[in-house]
């Protein structure tokens, strides 16, 4: 079963929809693209982020369900942790910017204080972890999973950086109605 989902490879979404039974995880650019594969049967589910323990509502999401004609089938939980990636042999103190998304950021907001780095919000945190392993800027990190630095090449700087040591998310599971 295609299951549609914002981000790319090594993204949290996509360790969501990995929970549904026999997941094929479709990446998708955008929220409201996970909305518009399930709408035009592209895929038969979205697991798409509702609510995060740290950062609270997802509220490009809470929007797109409003308008959509899509029907929340279930909900997941799962229990994200954070990581502080860099390209390898990058240190801490060579970082001067961290990039990530706005709710990955939230979630590590007691961390990323300490240091002072400036913060550049990007659309997925796998999406900046990719962006990073092109980029090749030694002067930037990111936030994003263990997987996603695995994936794209990078080193973990620091893992479990989450200021909520339960720090969980909730996804909504989409489908068309029936």
């Amino acid at each position: 079963m295609k299951v549609a989902y914002a981000g790319e490879p090594g993204a949290f979404a996509e360790e969501a929809a990995r929970m549904l039974p026999d997941a094929e995880p479709l990446p998708c650019a955008s929220f409201a693209a996970v909305f518009q594969a399930v709408e035009r049967g592209v895929a038969e589910r979205g697991v798409v982020p509702l609510h995060n323990s740290r950062a609270g509502m997802v509220e490009e999401v809470v929007r797109l369900i409003a308008r959509s004609s899509l029907q929340v089938a279930d909900r997941l939980a799962l229990r994200v942790r954070q990581s502080l990636l860099a390209l390898p042999g990058v240190r801490l103190e060579d970082i001067q910017r961290v990039a990530s998304h706005p709710q990955a950021l939230a979630q590590c907001s007691g961390f990323l204080e300490q240091h002072r780095w400036d913060l550049v919000e990007r659309a997925t945190t796998s999406g900046a972890a990719r962006q990073l392993s092109e980029e090749r800027d030694s002067a930037c990190a990111v936030v994003a999973s263990a997987r996603a630095g695995a994936l794209y090449g990078l080193t973990v700087l620091a893992a479990d950086i989450e200021d909520d040591p339960e720090n969980t998310t909730r996804f909504a599971v989409l489908r068309r109605l029936q």
